[in-house]
């Protein structure tokens, strides 16, 4: 289990130290009966306190997890393309060819994690802490036990909201039951159960915080415990309430009279609302620092991924605008197009290219912010995005009209020698180029499969947001509070706060701060701990944004813009900001918006890869037949990852071009 680098240790271990010197930590967080409410109270501190931290600190709950992170990634994006793995867009990288997520050595950490994680840990603490509260006499009972137990429930409603969102059905545990502490087993119950009841336990909560009262002695221990944010309730409120408004949109094809009621119920609640909002615990917050390496779970699965961080042509130039600059030359009696620069320079300046541009993604090795498209390029259309990207490289260089040069470089130390046909002839060479960059891209080998280089032959994530080891990994923002208020709006569930425009405009500017701060806050270098990997190039470390740009001028664009569209082509944007502003870190919520949204857009919003199958739900872990054959047939026939999950509203599979 992890330990807590925070003020709270330190009280936990007076209160360990009252039990006994040679206890573990873990022993106060797993075994209560280790130690009685007494002693807690002699100690200063809620016995409840201990499993509330620990809850804070549970693996991949609120803060990174590697393993967990890692599959995303790899199998995340090929289902929703959130960053790009161009060896599944090119035939350089393999067939034109259906493929799943199903059926290779990552599907049983991609499909299984959230299933065993809420049958474990995301829910173990909640239950002793649920026993405890349960045992102690109405009379004996503090207002900090009734504080935690009050947080305990909100952060049980949003571990089944996320385990439901990926399963539908799961085994759930009703609000005030210790479960199996007390030989209770719990029940599979489908979203169509679930969510009324965590939205109901989300108003309780807020209600309940809302009267809630700490002496200064309370409010002390509280901020000593409380890692998420730091003791202070009007943030618990934010919190909840902001996800009572997710699981509200989340429900919203199916129930909309029980979205139009939370809407409603939320006038006047404080939601999240400023860009530093964000449900989240840093991997680092929770490591000691004796055990603190060079890289943290969640940096070391985007290492490990590097290939998968390729930036998209849909976030780049259709999301942010940001245009290429497109010229043509007669090569061999042909004409040619390629993308000679992009208007990242003016456009930043002067706010019609989107600030995130500069503090999300990194450019390719020549300064040119141009990505890749997920439609798939079999290399049959001389002047296909890609092909104009990387022709873009060696147009006008002297390889093509110099027979004496036979050598093209590009990056820092990276280059192509000419094969015997083309040093020969020089009607060969261009051709002979493009499919070398073709296959230098697919393959990785532009960057040798790492992210953060200076040779990288199209744009990629930043490496100093991404790899800021400070990140406190966003399960919940108010970006996204912001742009389900636009939807919400927009499809006639209630206004809350403001017009749709206003809440999309306000949704921008506060994700161009989140991500302007991650970015020109990061300290961290090859030599601190932990460090950057010795793999990236110093110039990609240390590019800060050259400054912040305005993000109003560009969100009121924006904002223009969206007014023209129709109601369809405003989802949509909104839509495609949730995605851009979560992009590789959060994977679940876009992928549960865009399952949601298929129904009323008439189509995926997502902009996937060709050749992979749509993925509905995430299957069960195979050990489940054996350890709980009751349950198992419960949910064995909806075990296909075809079958929609009840609140997207279908019953049949949306598919893709090669389905």
């Amino acid at each position: 289990m992890k330990y807590i680098k925070l003020k709270s240790f330190f009280v936990l271990t007076l209160l360990l130290s009252s039990v006994a010197c040679k206890k573990k930590l873990e022993d106060l967080y797993q075994n209560p009966d280790g130690y009685s409410k007494d002693m807690a109270d002699k100690s200063g501190v809620s016995v409840i306190s201990g499993f509330f931290t620990s809850q804070l600190t549970q693996g991949f709950f609120l803060s990174g997890d590697y393993g967990s992170v890692y599959h995303q990634v790899r199998s995340g994006q090929r289902v929703m393309a959130n960053a790009i793995q161009v060896y599944n867009t090119t035939t350089e990288g393999g067939p034109y060819a259906l493929k799943d997520v199903e059926h290779d050595w990552g599907t049983g950490g991609f499909n299984e994690s959230i299933f065993n994680f809420v049958n474990t840990q995301w829910i173990t603490p909640i239950l002793w802490a649920q026993r405890e509260y349960n045992n102690t006499p109405q009379a004996k009972r503090t207002n900090l036990d009734s504080l935690y137990i009050t947080l305990m429930h909100v952060l049980k409603g949003y571990a089944y909201q996320r385990a439901t969102d990926m399963y539908d059905k799961v085994p759930y545990i009703e609000t005030g039951s210790a479960g199996g502490l007390d030989g209770v087993k719990a029940k599979y119950l489908g979203q169509s159960d679930i969510y009324p009841k965590i939205i109901s336990d989300f108003k309780a909560a807020d209600n309940a915080l809302s009267t809630m009262t700490l002496t200064p002695t309370q409010q002390a221990a509280f901020n000593q415990q409380d890692i998420l944010f730091g003791g202070s309730i009007l943030k618990w409120r934010k919190y909840v309430n902001s996800l009572r408004l997710r699981c509200a949109m989340n429900v919203s094809e199916v129930t909309p009279t029980l979205t139009r009621q939370v809407l409603t119920e939320l006038q006047g609640k404080p939601l999240m609302s400023d860009y530093n909002d964000v449900a989240g615990v840093a991997d680092i917050a929770v490591i000691a620092l004796n055990r603190i390496c060079n890289e943290l779970g969640i940096t070391r699965a985007f290492r490990e991924r590097g290939e998968d961080c390729r930036g998209g042509k849909k976030f780049l130039q259709d999301v942010m605008y940001c245009q290429p600059t497109i010229g043509s030359k007669v090569i061999n009696g042909q004409t040619l197009s390629y993308f000679s620069g992009d208007n990242s320079a003016t456009g930043l300046s002067n706010g019609t290219v989107d600030p995130r541009v500069a503090y999300i993604f990194a450019p390719d090795w020549s300064g040119r912010y141009l990505g890749v498209d997920t439609k798939w390029d079999g290399n049959t259309d001389p002047n296909s995005y890609l092909n104009q990207v990387l022709r873009g490289y060696y147009i006008n260089d002297p390889i093509l009209t110099d027979i004496s040069k036979t050598t093209f470089y590009y990056g820092v130390n990276k280059s192509i020698q000419l094969d015997a046909a083309s040093k020969a002839d020089l009607s060969k060479r261009e051709s002979f180029l493009l499919n070398a960059l073709r296959s230098a891209v697919a393959n990785g080998d532009d960057h040798d499969g790492n992210i953060g280089t200076a040779n990288n032959l199209v744009a990629e994530y930043n490496v100093r947001p991404q790899f800021n080891f400070a990140l406190k990994y966003p399960t919940i923002h108010a970006v996204e509070t912001e742009l389900s208020l636009a939807e919400a709006a927009v499809r006639g569930f209630g206004q809350l706060n403001g017009a749709a425009r206003d809440h999309y405009k306000n949704a921008i500017i506060l994700s161009c701060k989140y991500w302007y701060e991650l970015n020109n806050s990061n300290q961290y270098s090859k030599t601190t701990l932990p460090a950057m990997p010795t793999t990236m190039d110093d110039s990609r470390i240390n590019a800060k944004p050259a400054m912040e740009y305005n993000a109003s001028v560009y969100a009121e664009n924006a904002a223009q813009k969206f007014d023209a569209m129709s109601s369809t082509q405003q989802v949509q944007a909104i839509f495609n900001q949730l995605q851009l502003h979560y992009n590789m870190i959060n994977f679940e919520v876009p992928y549960t918006a865009a399952r949601r949204l298929i129904r009323y857009l008439g189509t995926n919003p997502a902009s996937m890869y060709d050749v992979y199958k749509w993925k509905e739900r995430m299957t069960y872990p195979s050990s489940v037949q054996a350890s709980d054959p009751e349950g198992w047939s419960i949910i064995s026939a909806s075990n296909n990852p075809d079958l929609p999950v009840w609140f997207t509203g279908r019953t049949a599979k949306w598919k893709n071009v090669l389905e």
